[in-house]
């Protein structure tokens, strides 16, 4: 992480797009940076529970840890961030840090999660491209999530919404893949 700035460094859940989780508000996909992960291995704090469990306790950790607006999961576990709850994500760093310890493998993504959301996220670069979005950069996934570099992109665009509507099908994807957070 060290050399990147703030904006290209994937939030803690939202923080990009963290499914989402790209960061978050980076490319206005934020719904990957919210979505809740799949079948990792589980830390101490999520072991033997629910996605959605997992997601509400985390949810409730944030709350009590200086993000009083932290809002609940959907149903599946998953945080979606969208333009509207945006702020409802903001948190402090300790508050992040605090809550880590509920989230399956600390909130890192495996090696083998990379390998099923780096196509994926992939494919969405492309689908961005395909729909005139031509600056749309690829994504980095790594342990620490996914990031996109959001200078250049005008997310307010009317271009980047019917873009968005089109390739939000990969995020989706990737985002059964993505622990919550």
């Amino acid at each position: 992480m060290k050399g990147r700035t703030r904006s290209q460094r994937r939030p803690r859940w939202p923080r990009p797009w963290r499914p989402g989780v790209l960061a978050a508000g980076a490319a206005g996909i934020a719904v990957l940076a919210a979505a809740c992960g799949g079948g990792s291995a589980g830390s101490a704090g999520s072991l033997g529970r629910s996605k959605p469990q997992v997601a509400i306790d985390y949810a409730k950790c944030m709350r009590s840890h200086g993000a009083p607006n932290w809002p609940d999961p959907n149903s599946q576990g998953q945080f979606l961030k969208t333009k509207t709850n945006a702020t409802d994500f903001q948190a402090p760093a300790s508050a992040y840090r605090a809550c880590l310890h509920l989230l399956p493998n600390g909130g890192q993504l495996t090696a083998a999660q990379q390998q099923i959301i780096s196509p994926l996220m992939l494919k969405l670069a492309a689908c961005m491209r395909s729909r005139g979005i031509t600056n749309f950069p690829d994504p980095t996934v790594n342990a620490d999530g996914i990031s996109v570099d959001p200078h250049g992109l005008d997310t307010s665009s009317a271009q980047f919404h019917a873009a968005q509507q089109v390739c939000r099908k990969y995020l989706t994807e990737a985002g059964k893949y993505m622990p919550p957070g």
